[in-house]
Parts: C-alpha cells; structure tokens; sequence
C-alpha cells in the first residue's frame, strides 16, 4: 500500500513539473497555455501550499465603506481548523478589539473607550456585518491564501484559459442560466453575471429555489505556479458579489504564500473593500489564545 501510495504521489508530482515547464515553454513561444482539466489545476495549486498546523502573522490593513477608511495593525494567531485569534490595534498600538473565532462560535472584546463592550454568539451577526455568508472554514481560507469554498467532492468546474491564468467556473444549473441569459458552457471568466431576466420570473425563480443554487464561483490560478490569484463569488439569491484578489506570492522554505490580499464585497446596499499586506509571518509555534471579560463590559447579542 505505502509503495503504490508513493508512486501516486510521485506521478502526480511530475504530472504538475512537467505542466508547468510546458507552459513556460510556450509562453516562451508566443503560444497560449496547455488545456488542462479542473482537478489537474487543483492538484498543481496543493502541490504549492505550506503544510502548516500553527500559524502566527502580523498585518497592516485598512478597510473602507460608505463611512470612510480606517487603517489598523493585527496580530493573529491560528491552530488548523481549531481557533483563529485576532489582536486589532490602531496606529498607536494600543489594543482596540480581540475576536476568538472557533468552528462553531465568534467571541469580540471591543476595549474602545464609550464603546467597551463582548459579544458571544454565532456566524450570523458576523455574516450580516460583512454583508456575505461566511463561516469558521472560509475565514480560515481568506487569511492563509487558499481559494475559498472549494470543496473538489461536491464542486463541478469548467476549466478555462485566461491569459496567463486558467480560470475554473463552477457549474450551474439552467435556473441561473434563466436569470443570467448565458449557459454554462458558455461562460467566459470575465463575463459579468447581472440578472437578465424580468422582475417577474426572477421573483418566480427565487421563490423555488434555495440561496446557495443561485450561487456562481469562479477560482483564478497562475498558468505557472498555480498561485490562487483570485476568487469570485456571484450570489445571485441576494444580488452581492464578493471577489478575493491575492499579489506578491513569495517562495518560502515551506511553500509559497500572498503577502497581499484585497476582499471587496458589493451589495445593492452598499460595500466594503479591505486589504492586508503580512509583515511578519511565522509557522510550527504553538500559541494560546488569551481572551478574557471584564466584568465591567456590556455584553451584546449583535456586533
């Protein structure tokens, strides 16, 4: 068994070497890239990716709404599908805010003066505040760079060239072809999904059909490396987009990894945009995740 599971992990190892060199070559050449399918795409994008079990970053970020822009530092711990605890301090370094996220609960400490206050709940009030639906699991995908909401058991994709990139676009049914006016097959990866179809029958078509069936993904990967450039998320139940853009991939001993990201969330209310660079970055150290409540602080059941 050990044998054979080696020799499959030495195909697939060449299998994604000799792609790549391929690609170089014609792009070298003047020619488009080598077609390849959705899980040969996947399968290059894992060969790529740090092993980690314990993760610990320090960012600078800002984020930006109809409010304004507000620029912060954090300091964030992770263990692997277990916690992720974010630090968030404003230029000064004096800490405003501590979230505990766990697979099943999110925990925040706001230490703002006027404004000190806990909240101890679930995913919902987290996912109405950044006006789209997320969870432990997606969270965790957006801060260590891998595209998010892929699940290869249940996904289908087309794969696509763009560019220098191949693009996979999930597969959808002719319930979304009804609303978009374009077939699946059809679709090219930088096509917009806007509703097509009359206020009537899309009335009609929501009504039958639940939120997550009217959900169109898109998942960008370098032709080269198959570094996870960007994800974009059409949800058209509610009429919002998220796209998840990642820059200045870097070679590391383990692996490579983005240094930078860029989310933005649009809604026909409004949006959000943020963006992180990592400046410090550090893997294998086991953290604790220190989260106490004064007794002082106001609890709430909504952020």
């Amino acid at each position: 068994m050990l044998s054979r599971l080696h020799s499959l992990a030495l195909f697939v190892c060449i299998l994604v070497f000799s792609t790549s060199c391929s690609n170089e070559q014609r792009l070298a050449r003047g020619k488009p890239l080598r077609n390849i399918n959705p899980n040969q795409v996947l399968e290059g994008f894992e060969a790529n990716q740090i092993p980690w079990e314990w993760l610990g970053m320090k960012i600078d970020a800002s984020v930006e709404t109809a409010n304004g822009v507000d620029s912060f530092k954090a300091s964030i711990r992770m263990a692997k599908d277990s916690a992720i605890w974010i630090s968030i301090s404003p230029a000064l370094g004096v800490e405003v805010a501590r979230i505990l996220l766990e697979p099943d609960s999110v925990r925040l400490l706001s230490k703002i003066p006027g404004n000190r206050f806990h909240y101890a709940g679930n995913y919902v009030s987290l996912s109405e505040w950044a006006d789209t639906e997320l969870s432990f699991a997606d969270i965790q995908d957006i801060l260590t760079g891998r595209p998010m909401a892929i699940d290869p058991e249940l996904d289908k994709f087309n794969s696509r060239i763009d560019g220098f990139s191949y693009a996979l676009i999930s597969k959808y049914s002719s319930r979304i072809k009804r609303l978009v006016g374009v077939d699946k097959n059809a679709l090219s990866p930088q096509d917009s999904l806007g509703i097509q179809a009359t206020d009537r029958r899309y009335e009609r078509v929501r009504n039958r059909t639940d939120d997550g069936d009217l959900l169109v993904k898109r998942h960008w990967f370098d032709g080269l490396t198959f570094d996870p450039l960007q994800d974009r998320f059409d949800d058209l139940y509610y009429q919002r987009s998220m796209t998840i853009e990642r820059s200045e991939f870097t070679d590391r001993e383990e692996g490579r990894w983005p240094q930078e990201t860029r989310l933005t969330v649009t809604t026909p209310e409004g949006g959000l945009n943020m963006e992180w660079e990592i400046m410090r970055i550090r893997f294998g150290r086991a953290y604790d995740f220190p989260f106490e409540i004064p007794d002082n602080y106001e609890r709430r059941t909504g952020f």
